[in-house]
């Protein structure tokens, strides 16, 4: 009788361990299961961020939201990994820690979006406005050049440039004489008055 519970002691301690070997197996395979769950969440979560910010207005959050989300990811795998709480347990925190990330990225995105100045546009406008400034300024002075001027240019030339005299003649130039290879002036070079002249 006593060594038939011996022999009954002994199974029942295998029958243990063996439970205890496929429990082992058993949250071994459930990790795994999880970590190959999370990779294929975050890689659809990296696809939906960069389809997202694939607009001017939400371009610049990319970075932060990538850095994020991978931050997340660390956090659910020592989760996972670290804390010896029951599954219920570990699920509630995976699923606050996701929830988070989701509003954090969509409160950033918002926040690019409403907040987003085109500078492209911005910059075109201005130089538009400076544009028809400029060519204000230049009308203005044009207009008040021509009324401040009571000269009229076409009688002028016609008076003081006679018709049989060819233009392109200056009386006032003397051809130099060449002596050897020097070349010396006839005479002293006479200095013109470049100063606008007033005729009444």
């Amino acid at each position: 009788m006593l060594e038939a519970q011996e022999s009954f002691e002994s199974k029942q301690a295998s029958m243990f361990a063996a439970l205890d070997k496929l429990l082992a197996l058993q949250n071994a395979m459930l990790l795994e299961s999880r970590l190959i769950k999370a990779f294929f969440i975050y890689s659809i979560s990296i696809f939906v961020i960069y389809m997202f910010t694939s607009t001017k207005r939400t371009y610049t959050v990319r970075p932060r939201l990538y850095i994020g989300l991978c931050l997340t990811l660390l956090i659910e795998v020592a989760i996972i990994r670290l804390t010896v709480n029951d599954i219920e347990q570990k699920t509630w925190k995976i699923n606050l820690l996701r929830s988070t990330f989701a509003v954090i990225a969509l409160v950033q995105l918002m926040h690019a979006i409403f907040t987003y100045r085109d500078y492209e546009v911005l910059n075109h406008q201005l130089l538009h406005t400076l544009i028809e400034k400029v060519n204000g300024m230049q009308r203005y002075h044009k207009l008040s050049w021509e009324e401040d001027s009571d000269l009229n240019w076409s009688s002028w030339l016609n008076s003081n440039l006679p018709e049989d005299e060819d233009w392109t003649e200056d009386h006032d130039y003397l051809v130099p004489e060449e002596v050897g290879e020097n070349i010396i002036p006839a005479s002293s070079i006479k200095e013109y008055d470049l100063r606008q002249r007033h005729l009444h």
